[in-house]
């Protein structure tokens, strides 16, 4: 009985995810065209490039082929499209599964490789998108965009400049 409840159980989270998801394209969506224009200006030539780390437990997204999972991956299109429009995307890709990875340290010296990610988490790297924008909130406005965000997590982090004056 435990067991038919727990099914239960995870196709009513799902579908609450699935909600939450279309409420949230919803809403960006139906932006007024000043909270739009203020998401892509730069306010100067100063801009700093972000990078959404998009991290979600698999056991926990759309399943592949249904409809959640189409809407999903709607969502991944029309934002990448939206960015792309606003001018800040400057790269992003979906990661294969951890099974493909393969993870790599030194210890005394040796090189050593692993088989699958480092990292022991329920929720794993499926992917990122690089953009452009002026500040860490136009950062977060996007990152608030990107599906799993409803069932997973989202990390901004600024990448380094190693070469500011671009020489």
């Amino acid at each position: 009985m435990t067991l038919i409840f727990r099914d239960a159980s995870v196709r009513l989270h799902r579908r609450s995810v699935f909600l939450l998801t279309m409420l949230i394209f919803t809403i960006a969506a139906t932006l007024p065209l000043q909270a739009q224009t203020a998401i892509t200006a730069t306010g100067g030539d100063t801009k700093m490039q972000y990078m959404l780390l998009i991290y979600n437990d698999p056991k926990v997204e759309p399943a592949y082929g249904t409809p959640e999972f189409e809407a999903m991956m709607g969502g991944f299109f029309a934002l990448s499209e939206r960015m792309k429009a606003d001018n800040v995307l400057v790269s992003g890709e979906g990661l294969q599964g951890v099974e493909t990875a393969t993870s790599v340290r030194t210890r005394g010296g040796k090189v050593e490789t692993m088989d699958g990610p480092f990292a022991e988490t329920r929720e794993h790297l499926g992917g990122y998108y690089v953009i452009e924008v002026p500040d860490l909130d136009s950062a977060l406005r996007y990152a608030a965009m990107v599906p799993p965000v409803a069932w997973g997590t989202v990390e901004v982090r600024p990448l380094m400049t190693y070469n500011p004056g671009g020489e």
